[in-house]
């Protein structure tokens, strides 16, 4: 069973010098290590927390700028499909012209032949048609 006397006391005493001694010593510094450390850790997060804000905001201009880029592509090959169908159309009707010309021109010799031809035909005729009566007539048809 348990007593009161002057041994309870001074096991009260003891524990409690124990344990203000246990406190100045072990405690304090341990729940300041632990504050700093909670503290270390939560600069740590915030910092994490920024480096992923900073990443999603550059990831972002990356992908604005590429989607820039992109558009930009586009728009240049656009221009330059434009510009060369430009070209494409005017050397075409350059082509055209000159084939038209040339051909104009091969009508117009065609014609002139023709007629030259139609013309020495006509005299070859007249010249047959002269000896022919010359003949039949039996005299000179002029």
């Amino acid at each position: 069973m348990i007593s009161i006397n002057a041994t309870l006391l001074v096991q009260i005493i003891n524990l409690l010098v124990l344990i203000l001694i246990l406190n100045r010593l072990m405690y304090r510094p341990l729940r300041r290590m632990m504050k700093e450390r909670a503290a270390s850790l939560e600069g740590g997060r915030e910092q994490a927390r920024s480096l992923q804000d900073q990443a999603a905001s550059e990831q972002s201009q990356y992908r604005q700028r590429l989607r820039q880029g992109r558009q930009e592509v586009r728009q240049r090959l656009q221009e330059v499909r434009r510009r060369t169908e430009g070209e494409a159309r005017q050397v075409i009707e350059r082509a055209q012209d000159q084939a038209r010309r040339q051909s104009e021109e091969v009508v117009g010799a065609i014609q002139r032949e023709m007629a030259a031809a139609r013309g020495e035909i006509k005299a070859q005729a007249e010249e047959v048609s002269r000896q022919m009566a010359s003949r039949i007539l039996g005299r000179e048809v002029q």
